[in-house]
């Protein structure tokens, strides 16, 4: 059980090159906003390294409140840099959101669950200050791209499956309560050990960082317990959050978002498909928002679609009161 030495070595160096290649990205997503509070590298939990968030929203009546974007980065598992998503975050806090960018510590030999207790922690810490940031708890979109999209997927898995937490040793004082209102989930990762089929670049070393394993004893869970626990489409029936899923056109991950949103569809679940195609074509490029023309089409629905369900979910829990 566990990783060798030479898959933490690859980890890391893989952790090295794809934070480099990102910071290439910032110049291409970077919009200036206009009259936006920020909070930023706001720590959540003083134990771990990357433990931060940031909080954007537009500067005026906090009386009145606003739902809430909790946006998850994504990198692989091995991965990416929370200041490239603020750009994204701003463009939805533009848009009348308290918009949350979280952090969350590298896989070096730990597995799934530790992200998920981190995200979780994350998550309540937001929570907590719902009053104080202006936000409305019961209108709540939880969102991110690749390695962060599937996380966000299983916030959505946890929070209709309550079974999981247990299963799973993730804590959250929220977990009998709060069930987002929708995901927005870009170019993510669904069923990661199908995924290691997909020929996306460096997934076997992806997909072992995520669960601490060499690719050898990976394959020994591809039908176990494990796999059953770490892929939210099994949970994909239809009590799940209402969903809105971006894939990327030349990205040899638009499987995984097909799959699951033929499951959603398939089960009665709310939920859009949207293939970003040009410059937003690649993995995760529907991140830029403001630049490409798919990206601007794609954001553009993503805001009706989530409307709608924040409407839904305003209304469904004004009348459970």
């Amino acid at each position: 059980m566990g990783l060798n030495r030479s898959d933490r070595l690859r980890i890391r160096l893989m952790e090295f090159c794809a934070n480099g290649v990102e910071l290439l990205y910032y110049p291409l997503l970077y919009k200036k906003y206009e009259g936006l509070e920020k909070k930023e590298n706001v720590r959540y939990d003083g134990s771990v390294r990357r433990a931060a968030i940031d909080v954007y929203r537009k500067i005026d009546d906090i009386a009145t409140k606003k739902p809430l974007l909790f946006y998850i980065h994504g990198g692989g598992w091995v991965s990416g840099r929370r200041s490239v998503r603020r750009s994204y975050c701003k463009h939805w806090a533009d848009m009348g959101y308290v918009a949350v960018t979280a952090g969350y510590d590298y896989a070096r030999g730990e597995t799934h669950r530790d992200f998920l207790r981190q995200i979780f922690a994350a998550l309540a810490y937001v929570l907590d200050r719902a009053d104080e940031w202006g936000f409305d708890r019961n209108r709540v979109v939880v969102g991110g791209e690749s390695a962060g999209g599937h996380l966000a997927a299983m916030i959505g898995a946890m929070t209709t499956h309550r079974e999981l937490f247990d299963e799973l040793g993730v804590d959250f004082s929220y977990k009998d309560t709060f069930k987002p209102s929708a995901l927005l989930l870009l170019s993510g990762i669904y069923d990661p050990y199908r995924s290691i089929d997909t020929g996306f670049p460096f997934i076997k070393t992806y997909v072992s960082a995520f669960a601490g394993e060499t690719y050898k004893k990976l394959k020994a869970h591809f039908d176990g317990d494990e796999r059953r626990l770490t892929s939210p489409e099994f949970y994909a029936d239809g009590d799940f959050p209402p969903s809105f899923i971006v894939a990327s056109g030349m990205d040899r991950l638009l499987s995984e978002s097909l799959s699951l949103y033929t499951k959603l569809k398939s089960s009665g679940v709310p939920c859009a498909y949207f293939v970003c195609k040009g410059i937003n074509g690649m993995h995760a490029a529907s991140l830029d928002s403001v630049h490409g023309k798919y990206g601007k089409e794609c954001f553009a629905r993503a805001v009706a679609f989530m409307q709608e369900a924040l409407e839904k979910s305003f209304s469904d829990g004004a009348n459970a009161a």
